[in-house]
């Protein structure tokens, strides 16, 4: 077994980067209050496949105090980083790396300009997170349990003492037992492929199924229920599919989610296509398409889905249309165009987001556009 050690970092719903569904609970220190901001944001969202784990800590890392061979050494491998946070209920187990690589001195990851500070990096594979609800492991804190039987002050325990050796065996028995309820990124196409096994159930029940597992957060459950509800013979419909594709797109398998939410607009049933499934399925295929860079495709598909809007009469649904066109070519510098969606929009006759409407106006005003 490699050595384990456990961070404390400010309490967040995913740590892929700060929304608002997601924002640090201000539990994480000064900084975090002060900024509403937490270095620590990124810890569970994978670029190129790796993961990269920071937490705030003084001076560098003391490798040697989880391995005494490493005194002269920079690098520790096979870490178990034990994320730990502190929510509504106290200081809790939040996630944890395996066969990390810990570092003595901060490393830097740059991506796309941006620069990510780390001291721990593993494959996204390695990663899990504990959903928010099953957040029940506490982590003792030193100024109640004693010097040694707890988290101190800083934010890295090494669990060096006896107890920290006797209590080490406690949480990894705990992590091997959600272990399969909380690995969200890096999973194994032969993993998403997988269809689960539930005897003697519809395809209308497995997608009931799939979906309270999605909505708990159990996304590759979900995912492998819709695999065995999509081969069910009389179920070959688009809803499954769309089930699907959300669990894929939870899971940050962005490509594989566009794949299915494709196949899900060639399978929908005429009953779904009344229900307007297949609009709902264009929307957030063009929202994959804008997240990886595929701008010309979300384009074409916001075209037909303002066509739908406008046969619907549907105002509110053909301006949020125009507003993610105006989005895309505002991003492209593609001012021209922006100005003839300005005037769709002023066509429709509609209120309803001219806030959001008149900074794009503005936006042309200033490239000397206006008129």
């Amino acid at each position: 077994m490699g050595a384990v050690v456990f961070c404390n970092i400010t309490w967040m719903k995913d740590y892929r980067g700060i929304t608002d569904y997601d924002k640090p609970n201000g539990k994480g220190g000064s900084f975090v209050k002060e900024n509403n901001d937490a270095m620590e944001q990124t810890n569970f969202l994978p670029f190129d496949g790796i993961c990269y784990g920071y937490v705030m800590h003084r001076g560098n890392l003391h490798i040697e105090s989880l391995d005494k061979t490493a005194i002269k050494t920079d690098v520790l491998d096979d870490v178990t980083v034990v994320w730990v946070a502190t929510g509504d209920n106290g200081r809790k187990i939040v996630g944890w790396y395996e066969n990390a690589e810990m570092y003595r001195d901060w490393q830097v990851y740059e991506e796309n300009g941006c620069y990510i500070e780390y001291n721990f990096r593993t494959k996204a594979e390695n990663a899990y997170l504990i959903p928010i609800g099953m957040r029940n492991f506490s982590i003792p804190s030193a100024s109640k349990a004693g010097k040694g039987r707890g988290m101190g002050q800083s934010n890295v325990w090494y669990a060096d003492s006896e107890f920290g050796r006797q209590f080490i065996p406690n949480v990894l028995k705990y992590l091997a037992e959600i272990k399969q309820k909380c690995r969200i990124v890096g999973f194994t196409a032969e993993e998403l492929k997988t269809a689960a096994n539930i005897p003697n159930k519809t395809s209308d029940e497995l997608l009931a199924m799939a979906a309270k597992a999605c909505d708990n957060g159990e996304y590759l459950k979900s995912l492998q229920i819709c695999n065995q509800a999509q081969a069910v013979e009389e179920s070959p419909y688009g809803a499954v599919r769309v089930c699907r594709a959300l669990n894929l797109e939870k899971l940050f398998c962005y490509d594989e989610a566009i794949e299915v939410y494709k196949d899900a607009l060639k399978n929908f049933t005429e009953d779904e296509y009344e229900a307007w499934r297949d609009v709902e399925a264009k929307e957030k295929l063009s929202w994959l398409y804008r997240i990886t860079g595929k701008n010309f495709l979300a384009w074409h598909l916001e075209e037909e889905i303002f066509a739908a809007y406008k046969e619907g009469k549907n105002n509110a649904g053909m301006v949020e249309s125009l507003l993610e066109m105006m989005s895309i070519t505002e991003e492209e510098g593609n001012f021209d165009t922006l100005k003839e969606l300005i005037a769709r929009f002023d066509d429709i006759g509609t209120k309803y987001c001219a806030d959001v409407v008149d900074e794009y106006r503005d936006v042309v005003k200033q490239k000397g556009l206006a008129g």
